[in-house]
């Protein structure tokens, strides 16, 4: 299940990285499946660096959930992965294109049971955009859902 919440803006002095915090915060209750994707309103037609990081727990595996997306939209309605980083409790599985030209990312657990966790998102000072999650999706799904 999924909830949205109300998003945290900040810009760093002197580095001028803005960062979005709790775009999106996801839970879970059951154990499967092990896919969750995400839909963002970045569009793959416009050249976009970003970064997505997903934060929280899981104790169906008893561990912290930190890993993060690093994403290029590549103007020509491409998802360009600029690294994918897993620390502990959720991977993150890849970045991709939805059918309809947005940026996506998908994640993956060996257990989602009783799961949660908060996406914070960072956007390089040259490429404005306010980030949001437009859809999100629990599935077996391991390429792309969107």
């Amino acid at each position: 299940m999924a909830n949205l919440a109300t998003p945290t803006n900040v810009r760093t002095a002197g580095s001028g990285w803005y960062t979005k915090y709790n775009i999106y915060n996801f839970y879970t209750y059951s154990g499967g499946p092990n896919y969750v994707h995400f839909k963002t309103n970045v569009s793959a037609n416009t050249e976009k660096i970003f970064m997505i990081e997903a934060m929280g727990f899981n104790y169906g595996t008893a561990t912290i959930i930190r890993c993060a997306w690093g994403l290029y939209t590549t103007g020509g309605g491409g998802v360009t992965p600029k690294g994918l980083q897993t620390i502990t409790g959720l991977t993150a599985d890849g970045v991709y294109a939805s059918s309809d030209g947005y940026a996506c990312i998908r994640a993956y657990a060996d257990s989602l049971y009783y799961a949660g966790w908060i996406l914070n998102a960072h956007v390089h000072p040259s490429y404005s955009v306010d980030i949001t999650i437009t859809a999100s999706s629990q599935n077996s799904t391991s390429g792309n859902y969107y």
